[in-house]
């Protein structure tokens, strides 16, 4: 295996639990423990990992990962929150889906029913809603791939255009507990238009959520509907956050 691409398997590791280990790395990739070392001391210097005693801890808040390895995180979690999602909305309403890998969930789910307005500005919802019997609106603007997204002037100015019954976002975090963040402020602008732009407004995110944050705030729980969760979310965190908004257990 190169190194680079054992580089890139403990980013996924890292992005996926939160923290690796020297002894378990070295024996996963049948390297030594200093060749582990050096390639956590690399991940440091690029701002990804921190080092900690015997392996290194994610430093999520200025690292973003691809959506690639995002939609594979707690996937059982999320599965579960679209479906809690999908119960919430009426039949023949309009919606607006954001970028994510929990929304994606929702829209494959979505792709199975018929007679929604659904508006996104996600290149993979667009696709999952392809071939389904809804009317899929994509917003235009500047293709960006870390989220595989669309953004800026042009998606905004076609966000203002519309109204929609709901929306559902998603967020990379809040440990901080003032508001859902996402790692990109052009993502982060976007959203913030969504909400706007939306009557009932809902932020779909795994129980991992309440344990990371990162650098752009979308909103301040106050602007949102509810937080829809699953219950392996700590109960003191969730009551804490009960203080703010609504949250939804599935």
């Amino acid at each position: 295996m190169l190194m680079e691409e054992r580089r890139e398997l403990i980013i996924e590791e890292l992005i996926a639990n939160g923290t690796v280990h020297v002894s378990e790395l070295a024996a996963k990739y049948e390297v030594s423990y200093e060749t582990i070392r050096k390639d956590l001391a690399y991940l440091e210097k690029k701002g990804h990992a921190i080092k900690s005693h015997g392996g290194a801890i994610l430093k999520q808040a200025t690292i973003e990962n691809a959506f690639q390895v995002r939609e594979k995180e707690n996937i059982d979690s999320k599965r579960k929150i679209a479906r809690a999602a999908l119960d919430l909305i009426p039949e023949q309403s309009s919606l607006i889906i954001g970028t994510g890998s929990s929304t994606l969930e929702l829209a494959k789910l979505l792709s199975d029913q018929a007679g929604f307005t659904i508006f996104t500005d996600s290149l993979p919802v667009a696709s999952v809603l392809l071939h389904s019997d809804n009317k899929v609106f994509l917003f235009g603007g500047q293709l960006r791939a870390k989220s595989s997204s669309l953004f800026g002037g042009w998606t905004a100015n076609q966000i203002k255009q519309i109204s929609a019954n709901f929306c559902f976002l998603g967020t990379d975090g809040f440990s901080n507990l003032s508001g859902p963040t996402s790692p990109s402020s052009s993502d982060a602008y976007i959203d913030q238009m969504i909400l706007q732009q939306s009557e009932v407004r809902y932020i779909l995110a795994d129980h991992s959520k309440f344990n990371r944050k990162s650098l752009h705030q979308i909103c301040r729980w106050s602007d949102i509907t509810a937080l829809i969760t699953n219950k392996e979310a700590h109960p003191n965190d969730v009551e804490k956050l009960r203080k703010e908004t609504q949250v939804l257990l599935c």
